[in-house]
């Protein structure tokens, strides 16, 4: 027959083990840390999340924001389309000076392959100063290119 001490032992881990799990399973999402809660708010741009304020006011949010622009007689209407403006101006400027910084990257490649063309007819240490040379000269290239 069995022991009835250790078919008592057995229950009470059992039971336990039980117990436990179900204490780590109802505790999930209830800590108070954790997480990040940094970062930019939803949506880009100059008026970000604006198209959810009528949601959580109830529509309070609509009739503010009319009013607000006839008092102010369209100045943050105004104020905003400058702002979109400046911010395309930026992105179209930064694309340019991307361009051109790849345009003169390729061009700073293409002189140093034929540099090392050059120097395919040397031999020995005549040869590797040439390719120390035009290595040099590309790399003064490269860092010359508008960023």
């Amino acid at each position: 027959m069995h022991n009835p001490l250790k078919m008592i032992a057995r229950l009470g881990l059992v039971l336990l083990l039980v117990f436990g799990l179900q204490v780590i399973g109802l505790a999930q999402g209830r800590g108070r840390g954790g997480g990040s809660k940094g970062g930019p708010p939803a949506g880009t741009g100059v008026d970000r999340g604006i198209g959810r304020s009528p949601d959580a006011s109830a529509g309070r949010a609509d009739r503010g924001r009319g009013t607000a622009s006839d008092k102010s007689k369209g100045r943050s209407d105004a104020g905003r389309e400058r702002a979109r403006d400046a911010k395309e101006k930026a992105k179209s400027v930064a694309k340019d000076r991307r361009r051109d910084h790849k345009r003169c990257v390729k061009e700073c490649n293409r002189a140093h392959k034929n540099a090392i063309r050059a120097c395919r007819g040397r031999t020995g240490a005549d040869r590797a100063a040439c390719e120390r040379a035009a290595n040099e000269a590309h790399r003064n290239c490269v860092q010359g290119c508008p960023r």
